[in-house]
């Protein structure tokens, strides 16, 4: 009975799962991320984040803020190439500082997928149009 509860729950998974994998690469951000509400999640809202100062989002406490000296750099789709990445080398890289951290997980996306993303934070940021390649 075990293994056909298991069998059953591995069904069930794998069908919930079918659409995400199918859909756009920005479903992985969408588990943490709110696009287009600006209602923060686990991670901040991603609404509007081009041309953001970093860790200002409202409501949302940001790890890495404490290390940011002075003005926080702002978001360009460069800094978001990079954070999405490697968010753990970026925000040493960012904030000028070795020690710093983030709770997000490097998600080492390139190509088609990182492209995907982009295009649907412009998109959803009213920031729409051909993003220049690294």
């Amino acid at each position: 009975m075990n293994k056909a509860i298991l069998a059953a729950c591995a069904m069930l998974l794998l069908a919930l799962l079918a659409p995400v994998a199918h859909a756009g690469a920005e479903n992985k951000c969408k588990a943490c991320h709110d696009f287009t509400t600006g209602k923060n999640r686990i991670g901040p809202s991603l609404k509007g984040v081009l041309g953001r100062p970093a860790g200002t989002y409202p409501g949302y406490h940001y790890v890495f803020k404490t290390y940011i000296k002075g003005k926080p750099w702002i978001w360009t789709e460069k800094r978001i190439r990079e954070w999405d990445y490697d968010t753990a080398a970026a925000v040493k890289k960012l904030t000028g500082n070795p020690k710093a951290y983030t709770r997000m997980p490097s998600q080492f996306m390139t190509g088609e997928p990182e492209d995907q993303i982009i295009d649907y934070i412009k998109k959803t940021s009213g920031k729409a149009g051909k993003h220049p390649r690294k």
